[in-house]
């Protein structure tokens, strides 16, 4: 795991954060089929290129990273950093946003097939103004045991890189959070 913070400029961030909620984000999102809870949820890169754990009718071609990237914006001007900094060898597949409020629930889940255990990447960024520790939203991982390994505290502009086969869930938002926790996940099934 590794944690950076401040890698985006935060007029940037600003700017992304306002593009991210002006776009039609999915109600309902499941972490995976069979969880519980749901969430606001995008996907912007999925083009289907490795074997996935994803309905293939969710996959799209043509939805590249450099796809997307030509299309501009700033989540396209993020994702640049993104890859020169976590991907400079590899492919980004995958490129996503999940926007939680109180009461909104995340699972337990992984964002790639074990298959991809070895060489699977996701870097998790929240480009949110401002979170309190007293809010949780924390993003937890767990080992092979099942057992919390790691747990890494929400705040305005951090980014997070962890194994992306590894098993971890965003933690219940409090009540007295009056913010949206925004996540934005870059991933890649095979890294070097």
């Amino acid at each position: 795991m590794q944690i950076i913070d401040g890698l985006i400029e935060p007029e940037l961030a600003a700017e992304c954060r306002q593009w991210l909620l002006s776009q039609n984000l999915v109600f309902g999102w499941k972490a995976h089929a069979n969880a519980p809870g749901v969430f606001w949820h995008r996907n912007f890169v999925l083009p289907g290129k490795h074997n996935h754990h994803y309905d293939a009718g969710a996959w799209q071609q043509e939805r590249t990273f450099n796809a997307f990237v030509a299309q501009g914006g700033p989540l396209a001007r993020v994702a640049l950093q993104v890859k020169d900094q976590f991907f400079p060898n590899a492919e980004i597949t995958r490129l996503w946003v999940n926007v939680q409020a109180f009461g909104d629930e995340a699972s337990l889940h992984r964002d790639f097939p074990t298959e991809f255990q070895d060489t699977a990447k996701s870097v998790i960024w929240y480009p949110v103004a401002e979170w309190s520790a007293d809010w949780g939203g924390d993003l937890v991982m767990l080992d092979d045991l099942g057992e919390i390994q790691a747990a890494v505290m929400v705040k305005p502009n951090r980014m997070v890189q962890i194994n992306g086969c590894m098993r971890h869930a965003a933690r219940p938002i409090s009540r007295y959070c009056n913010a949206l926790r925004i996540a934005v996940a870059f991933g890649s099934e095979v890294t070097p």
